[in-house]
């Protein structure tokens, strides 16, 4: 090979070459405009706006309903129970007839302490004729006396006459032993009296005979409750609060019940007592809520839930709890600046199962990231997919 020809051959190696390095060197281009574009990938995200407005914070409290009143009828006299006027479940007003009880010996004793009373009233008045009687005869055999008419022996027998008809009355005293045997009789007539009046057990209030524990023919005893009479148509709540909760409840209060054995929708109540003092086993704070009950639909024992105010504060920043990501010891949100999300910590204030008040970190109007924040760090960029009005 001449030197013409190597010179052309060293050419043609010099050429492929270049030729190779330009293709590789387009390749690496192209390779890095690829990473380029990776690195500048966009995630979309949901917005809310950061505004102000009222945030209230609900406590619910776990309850039984229970009729607003409820009296047990006791009978004061034992008896055979002759007649049973009412039924479970039948309402009643305050003085009807529930039950009877046989009276026919309170009314034959009324009788025997009647004739008593009459024989004593009828001793008090022969005592009166008897000491009016001694008494007359006593001044006249004393007049006697003075002229000499009479011996001593006559005035001592008319003087021990008067003293005999005295120790049965004596005017200032009302009468002695018949009196105390006129007052005596009158006072078991009036006990014997009373007694038959407790053989017709009456009801003490208006209500709903929630209970019936006889039947005619059944013996009644004084302290064995035969029946309960409930008032239905106002009903009571009746749960705990924790020590925390207790300032936050004040009688007279609106609250919402929700009873979901009678309806769906909630029952209007308002807190008729709230404890002072804390039992002290459970620690815990009773609390009665009242509630109209016209339709009937509540039932002694149906559980309940009471839904009252705790705090309500107005015109404070609040957010979405969705918002918030929570890294440990601090609470963080996104907000969209321009195309890039933005890390800000925030500190919370009130907060509720659906929102939270935030006090600093964040400025009203503000475009904060609700959905996708978790694929999110500073200044990642963005799109918005919806949200932010």
């Amino acid at each position: 090979m001449n030197f013409k020809q190597r010179k052309v051959k060293i050419a043609l190696i010099a050429a492929v070459g270049l030729i190779i390095l330009a293709i590789a060197w387009g390749a690496m281009s192209k390779n890095k405009d690829v990473s380029a574009t990776q690195d500048e990938e966009v995630t979309p995200v949901k917005i809310v706006k950061a505004a102000k407005g009222e945030l209230v914070s609900t406590l619910k409290i776990s309850g039984k309903v229970a009729a607003s009143k409820e009296v047990t009828i006791v009978p004061k006299v034992g008896g055979k129970v002759t007649d049973v006027k009412v039924k479970e479940g039948q309402k009643v007003k305050r003085g009807d007839l529930l039950i009877a009880l046989d009276d026919a010996d309170i009314r034959a004793q009324i009788r025997v302490t009647e004739a008593s009373l009459e024989m004593s009233k009828a001793g008090q008045q022969t005592a009166v004729i008897a000491y009016q009687e001694a008494q007359a005869n006593l001044e006249r055999m004393k007049a006697l006396f003075a002229e000499g008419a009479i011996s001593k022996s006559q005035l001592e027998t008319a003087e021990n006459n008067f003293a005999r008809a005295a120790a049965s009355y004596t005017p200032d005293a009302g009468g002695t032993q018949t009196a105390a045997q006129i007052k005596q009789a009158q006072a078991q007539l009036e006990a014997a009296r009373i007694n038959l009046q407790n053989t017709r057990i009456t009801a003490p209030i208006d209500g709903t005979v929630a209970a019936k524990n006889i039947e005619p023919g059944e013996m009644a005893g004084p302290g064995s409750p035969v029946l309960t009479i409930a008032d239905m148509d106002q009903m009571v709540v009746e749960g705990n609060l924790a020590e925390s909760e207790v300032n936050f409840a004040k009688v007279g209060d609106e609250v919402k019940v929700y009873v979901t054995a009678a309806d769906e929708e909630p029952f209007q109540g308002y807190i008729e007592s709230v404890s002072p003092i804390a039992d002290p086993v459970t620690k815990a704070y009773s609390i009665k809520v009242w509630l109209e009950n016209g339709s009937l639909l509540l039932k002694g024992g149906m559980a309940a839930e009471i839904y009252m105010t705790a705090e309500a504060r107005d015109e404070v920043l609040v957010l979405p709890r969705e918002a918030l990501l929570d890294q440990g010891d601090r609470q963080v949100v996104y907000v969209v600046d321009g195309d890039k999300a933005r890390e800000r910590v925030v500190t919370l204030g009130l907060t509720t199962d659906e929102m939270a008040e935030i006090v600093s970190g964040l400025k009203a109007g503000e475009q904060v990231v609700i959905s996708g924040q978790q694929f999110l760090i500073d200044g990642t960029k963005v799109t918005v997919a919806s949200g932010g009005e």
